[in-house]
């Protein structure tokens, strides 16, 4: 399955226009576009935005009710998800090539350090592996800014699989090979963005998607892709940044490691798929994977129903958790579970079967009804949480909010309307 499938399923708004790569952000803006599906036209050439910006579209993607996707997501089993190797790689070569005129890539900020890849998902492959094996690989969404004609500055987050692998190179004296595919279909995304073993991306791609083929290239596997960029991951390193992340501030600029690509290949007509910083797509893709883990931790103190990360905290920071309650208690052991579940989660919110979690305004009426700020409150104090909070020092503090009904009291919560 391929992007260029999803796209001629899918309501698709297309646009003419002809815009330049630093005024895509403000367009989608003004046009009320910011979590539609759209294909656009940057100076000439096709970029593609906005497939994975809602649980709806994923769920979509899934078959699924958005109830249902948590439970889903936790009970998923891709360890021995089938994988076809094929052998007949068709993208043509770009036998002369220049990134800075061939992609697309957008600089999305005013303040941005500059034009960056933001989609392109980062095939590492460990040194000295068999190359024919899927488990050989890691794949990972990373933030890359272009600066020539044939480099780009990673942000390589450690101690995440993809920066370890990288390290083990150098460690070696060598350079760590790559491909960066850019224009996955959109599970493929959700997939590389997912907390799975090292070496099981494809493995859970293959398990959403209902089975999916590699394809062999210069002893590198990838899957179908638009845009195909082979390279390796040096010891060099520059300056990346200023960059806006999830909470729509600017990360700092850090030195990072340079990629140097050797080879580009393309399909006809190539679509480029771009993730805009701080957006709904940018959320999903990088809250929506924890919320299996929290519910599979949470379901060892208790019965639970379900969890989401929510909107307003950019799908990071907060999680709203449904249980079943059995025994008092089971709502604090919820909270423990949870910030366990997650460490760059900061507040969990533990309601009943009977609060909509997809309306903050429900769980509110929970907060106000079934809470007492004396008995109810779970604070944990100097714990490790984000780098990308702004509020936090060193460590962080973490509260959770028991707004679950007394079990002794329950005619006292009876809901009328």
């Amino acid at each position: 399955m391929s992007l260029r499938e999803v796209i001629e399923k899918l309501e698709v708004v297309k646009i003419e226009e002809v815009l330049k790569h630093d005024e895509v952000v403000r367009f989608l803006r003004n046009r009320g576009l910011e979590k539609t599906p759209v294909l656009l036209n940057v100076e000439g050439k096709k970029v593609a935005k906005n497939f994975i910006a809602t649980r709806d579209l994923l769920c979509k993607y899934l078959g699924i009710k958005k109830e249902d996707l948590v439970e889903f997501l936790a009970k998923l089993d891709y360890a021995s998800a089938s994988i076809k190797i094929n052998e007949d790689f068709q993208l043509k070569e770009r036998k002369r090539f220049n990134l800075l005129k061939d992609l697309p890539a957008l600089k999305y900020f005013e303040n941005d350090g500059g034009r960056y890849i933001t989609a392109g998902i980062v095939i590492a492959r460990r040194i000295d592996s068999d190359p024919n094996k899927p488990e050989s690989y890691n794949a990972s969404i990373h933030r890359m800014m272009l600066l020539d004609e044939r480099r780009l500055v990673a942000r390589l987050v450690p101690p995440r699989h993809t920066y370890l692998m990288w390290k083990d190179a150098m460690e070696r004296g060598k350079d760590l090979p790559i491909v960066i595919a850019i224009g996955v279909h959109p599970l493929i995304l959700f997939a590389s963005a997912t907390r799975v073993p090292e070496g099981m991306e494809f493995r859970y791609a293959s398990a959403l998607m209902g089975g999916f083929e590699l394809f062999k290239i210069d002893e590198m596997l990838t899957p179908d892709a638009e845009i195909i960029l082979l390279g390796r991951i040096t010891n060099e390193r520059a300056k990346e940044g200023p960059f806006v992340d999830i909470t729509g501030t600017y990360d700092k600029v850090r030195m990072e490691p340079v990629i140097e690509i050797n080879a580009m290949f393309v399909k006809d007509d190539p679509i480029y798929y771009s993730i805009t910083p701080a957006s709904s797509e940018h959320q999903i893709l990088m809250g929506v994977p924890y919320e299996p883990l929290i519910y599979k931790s949470v379901a060892n103190v208790c019965k639970v129903k379900n969890v989401i990360m929510t909107p307003g905290s950019r799908h990071y920071f907060h999680a709203i958790v449904q249980i079943r309650k059995e025994t008092e208690g089971d709502a604090k052991n919820a909270i423990l579970a949870a910030l366990a579940a997650n460490p760059s989660l900061k507040g969990v919110i533990v309601v009943d079967e009977d609060i909509d979690v997809y309306s903050y305004e429900d769980v509110e009426y929970a907060i106000a009804t079934r809470f007492q700020a004396d008995e109810d409150l779970v604070i944990v104090r100097g714990a490790r949480g984000s780098s990308l909070d702004p509020s936090a020092g060193k460590t962080t503090a973490k509260w959770g909010i028991d707004a679950t009904k007394k079990l002794e009291r329950l005619k006292d919560f009876e809901r009328v309307v």
